[in-house]
C-alpha cells in the first residue's frame, strides 16, 4: 500500500526546490521593481521561471530518454534567459546589486544541477 510519503514527486527534487524558491524570491522582489520595468523584465523573468518549473516536472515524470533530454535542454536554455533578464534588470537599475548577486549565485547552482541531470541522462540512455 502506497502512502503519501512513499510517492516521490518532482517537487521533492533539489532542482525543483531551487527554482521554486527563486521564483518566490523574484515574485516578492518584482513588486519593488519600478513599474515601467515590472511589466516587462519582471514579468518575463517570472514567466521564464514558471516555464522552467514545468519543464523540470515534465522531465522528472517522463520515461522517454529523448523527451527527458529535450525538456532538460529547454529548461537549461530558459535558465540562461533568466540569467540575462536578471542582469538586464540590474543594468537598467531596476534591481539592486545585492539581489543580482544573490540571484546569479542561485542560477549558477541550478545550472550545475541541470547540467548534471542532463549529463547523467545522456550517459544512462545514450
Amino acid at each position: 500500500m502506497n502512502t503519501k510519503n512513499d510517492i516521490k514527486t518532482a517537487e521533492q527534487t533539489p532542482l525543483f526546490q531551487a527554482v521554486y524558491k527563486l521564483y518566490l524570491s523574484w515574485y516578492v522582489r518584482c513588486s519593488q521593481i519600478p513599474k515601467k520595468d515590472r511589466f516587462t523584465i519582471g514579468q518575463k523573468t517570472e514567466n521564464l521561471l514558471l516555464e522552467i518549473l514545468i519543464l523540470v516536472v515534465t522531465a522528472y515524470h517522463t520515461n522517454n530518454p529523448e523527451y527527458k533530454r529535450q525538456s532538460l535542454s529547454k529548461a537549461n536554455t530558459l535558465l540562461e534567459c533568466v540569467k540575462v533578464t536578471i542582469r538586464l534588470a540590474k543594468d537598467v537599475k531596476a534591481l539592486e546589486q545585492r539581489w543580482y548577486i544573490d540571484y546569479q549565485t542561485r542560477i549558477q547552482e541550478m545550472g550545475k544541477m541541470l547540467g548534471g541531470w542532463i549529463s547523467s541522462t545522456c550517459k544512462t540512455n545514450g
